[in-house]
């Protein structure tokens, strides 16, 4: 009933592929396969966390592809759907392209939290919908309850390496103790401020080792100053 209501739709309301603008089948969202496949690429970083400009506390870091426009849409996508029906393959296309280090085969996986404000307005947290994909296929434990965000913090977009630093200072609190090892996960990695901020209070809880796994990071590296 449902394919066929979708079918109905795609007949009466067609969709179009954003970059080559060309009909979309049924099974593709926002773009063609062929502008996807052309599009999306594989970082191939493995663990950059010493290219971050903020990594005190992290072990290890992770992006699985470059943020280009398709990329770009379906996280945009997901930030304000809270729902991605094609994550579940680009999650899986990158775990085969992946390695995780032996710290994290046993490690808790934690999505950054939102400011209950941010979360009430936008109705769910966009690294908790990746963390469940990732951790029902690497088989690791999920926790959401652990880690609240308790400072309200502007967009950071726009923001120096200094300032993304002092937006995030003691914007983390810890419920109760950290597990031992932790894999931190997010949509997107840049100067890793804000992974570090919760790593800073999980090495404080008692956390031996903690890495951060984002879907996407920036080809071309803003310079921070």
């Amino acid at each position: 009933m449902h394919s066929l209501l979708k079918s109905f739709e795609q007949f009466i309301y067609p969709q179009y592929c954003n970059s080559c603008e060309t009909p979309l089948s049924e099974v593709e969202l926002l773009f063609c396969s062929k502008c996807r496949v052309n599009d999306i690429q594989f970082s191939k970083l493995g663990n950059w966390v010493r290219q971050l400009k903020t990594h005190e506390y992290l072990n290890y870091a992770h992006s699985f592809y470059w943020f280009g426009d398709v990329i770009q849409a379906y996280i945009h996508h997901l930030k304000y759907s809270g729902c991605d029906t094609f994550l579940p393959r680009l999650i899986n296309n990158a775990i085969r392209e992946s390695e995780l280090p032996k710290e994290a085969t046993e490690a808790v996986l934690i999505p950054i939290p939102l400011h209950r404000v941010r979360q009430r307005d936008r109705g769910f947290n966009q690294a908790m919908v990746i963390a469940k994909e990732l951790a029902q296929q690497w088989n690791l434990k999920l926790e959401d309850k652990m880690l609240k965000r308790e400072k309200y913090t502007q967009t950071q977009t726009k923001l120096s390496i200094i300032e993304r630093q002092k937006n995030m200072y003691m914007a983390f609190h810890m419920l109760k103790d950290a597990p031992k090892a932790v894999l931190l996960i997010d949509d997107v990695l840049t100067t890793g401020s804000t992974a570090d901020a919760c790593a800073r209070q999980l090495r404080e809880r008692g956390s031996a080792w903690v890495g951060v796994v984002t879907l996407a990071t920036p080809k071309i590296k803003k310079i921070y100053r």
